[in-house]
């Protein structure tokens, strides 16, 4: 279970692929990595200067280094959202 200061974000299989392949960060990838056999839905438990890392490497991605993945830009798209509300359910704000 995630503190105070934690954030839990619900992650698809496709989404979950997107991170892996374009982040950097060891303490998530840790976490996907041991979700990666899963074809449901998956949670992973960050702290918000974690989060942040993840939307600065997904936008590094997109705007450095030539990413136009669709899917890539709508889990940007949503983890800026879950940034700013601090939900990470699937089933807020239409995602």
């Amino acid at each position: 279970m995630a503190t105070r200061r934690e954030i839990e974000i619900e992650l698809l299989p496709h989404e979950r692929d997107v991170l892996l392949k374009w982040i950097y960060t060891p303490e998530v990838r840790s976490q996907l990595e041991s979700l990666a056999a899963s074809d449901s839905v998956g949670t992973i438990t960050v702290a918000p200067y974690l989060l942040g890392w993840l939307v600065s490497d997904l936008n590094h991605a997109i705007v450095k280094r030539g990413c136009r993945d669709e899917e890539a830009i709508e889990l940007c798209e949503r983890l800026e959202y879950v940034e700013r509300s601090g939900d990470g359910r699937l089933d807020i704000g239409g995602w």
